[in-house]
């Protein structure tokens, strides 16, 4: 009788987990590879909030705490997150109500990261899920990388062969930039997961795939999105050896050779008598730095103490009264280096957290990569490159941009989890 009852008590209990673990593979599938074909923020935003929320409902979180608890690196990222949120509502009584929309905003986008956070940290338990997302998201990536050039190319007027590449699923044309480190970060992850495929036409079309993002990424031109990818794969190399890595070292260093050799893509735009390289060479220099050393400057000169930083709510027209004069003011939407950013906003007490919080994750995923994981060492090395010149803030999930999730969070967080079963318990 005592058995019966138990059984019936523990058959909800079973279901409830079940529907948990389901709704949190939902929910991080679809916001992971949704950078990539959720076409605007209240979608890809909106399918974390309603999916999570069901995860975090049924599932059971007493372990997971448990762990928390003793686990250094976990205690690392919340004692970062609540500086930034801390200082952030310090400042709240100085905010005018025009930016009353900024905080809603970033109060909502914290909520969103730790949920993010404890959903990736679950589902790490178990690499079957984190290959279903890499997957997933490179999947959905190929798909639009290939649909943005055919579109780009040979469909939609007003575009020609050779401007830069906007993934034309997001935001009717995403900025080139995003485009580029989506792109370029599922080419890198896809790198990493074609190693394990063994059927031969399986194996051809996941490489043809990652060649396909690879050239996506160069297209988009990005100059960050191409740094992170040699960063990326310079890690990959180190991790993998010579002969496991050096597939992936060709398509990176074939692909690039291609955009900047070859030109055919440039040949619509390309001046009389030039080479392909060296116009292509010539057009990135061109660019500059975009005004990103103005805006660094006019960050650095917001703040008053170098400890303790602004806060990140409705602080931005502090230092954007000094750009008030520049022509192209799509750059001052925020401060386009998501670790300038955390400087700016959380100050030297944000820095150090941060660089503690790197540590621990840079030191789990190397011991990963020493048990022959090596993807989220190689992520983590594209992601910190990617967001040197680029992100808005490592302490929010609704940014302007919003691929600091996907970046920089995904990688360290899944490091962390999963070096956690080898690295030394906290003291404290």
């Amino acid at each position: 009788m005592s058995s019966a009852a138990t059984n019936a008590f523990a058959a909800p209990q079973l279901g409830r987990c079940a529907l948990g673990g389901r709704a949190a593979q939902i929910a991080l599938v679809g916001f992971v590879a949704g950078h990539a074909f959720l076409p605007n923020v209240w979608l890809h935003l909106g399918w974390l909030l309603i999916a999570g929320v069901t995860a975090c409902v049924c599932v059971d979180w007493t372990p997971q705490i448990k762990r928390w608890r003793r686990d250094a690196g976990a205690l690392s990222v919340i004692l970062f997150l609540a500086w930034m949120t801390l200082r952030s509502c310090l400042q709240m009584p100085l905010v005018s109500g025009s930016t009353q929309n900024e905080v809603i905003r970033g109060i909502l986008g914290i909520l969103l990261l730790l949920m993010f956070c404890a959903l990736v940290w679950q589902q790490s338990q178990t690499r079957g899920s984190l290959r279903l997302v890499g997957w997933a998201t490179c999947v959905a990536a190929a798909l639009a990388a290939l649909i943005s050039i055919v579109l780009c190319c040979f469909v939609l007027p007003g575009h020609h062969v050779g401007e830069r590449l906007q993934n034309f699923l997001v935001h009717g044309g995403l900025n080139p930039v995003c485009t580029g480190l989506t792109f370029g970060f599922a080419a890198l992850w896809l790198a990493v997961l074609v190693e394990d495929v063994t059927t031969p036409w399986q194996r051809r079309l996941s490489w043809a795939a990652c060649m396909l993002l690879h050239f996506a990424t160069f297209l988009s031109g990005s100059r960050g999105a191409m740094l992170a990818m040699a960063a990326g794969h310079a890690v990959l190399l180190t991790t993998r050896g010579w002969r496991r890595g050096r597939a992936a070292l060709g398509v990176f260093l074939l692909t690039g050779t291609i955009y900047f050799t070859t030109g055919p893509l440039l040949a619509l735009t390309l001046p009389s008598g030039a080479s392909p390289s060296a116009y292509a060479l010539q057009t990135a220099l061109d660019r500059g730095d975009n005004g990103r050393l103005d805006i660094y400057g006019a960050g650095w000169h917001a703040v008053d103490n170098v400890w303790l930083g602004t806060g990140q709510w409705g602080v931005r027209e502090v230092w954007q009264c000094e750009l008030q004069a520049r022509s192209d003011t799509s750059l001052l939407e925020h401060l386009h280096s998501a670790f300038f950013a955390t400087l700016v906003h959380g100050g030297l007490v944000a820095a150090c957290l941060l660089l503690l919080m790197l540590a621990y994750g840079i030191r789990r995923a190397c011991l990963l990569a020493a048990r022959g994981d090596p993807a989220w060492i190689s992520l983590l090395a594209f992601g910190c490159a990617g967001l040197l010149f680029d992100g808005e803030s490592l302490a929010s999930l609704a940014t302007a941009p919003r691929f600091e999730g996907l970046l920089f969070w995904l990688p360290l967080t899944v490091a962390l989890a999963r070096g956690a079963v080898t690295a030394p318990r906290a003291d404290f």
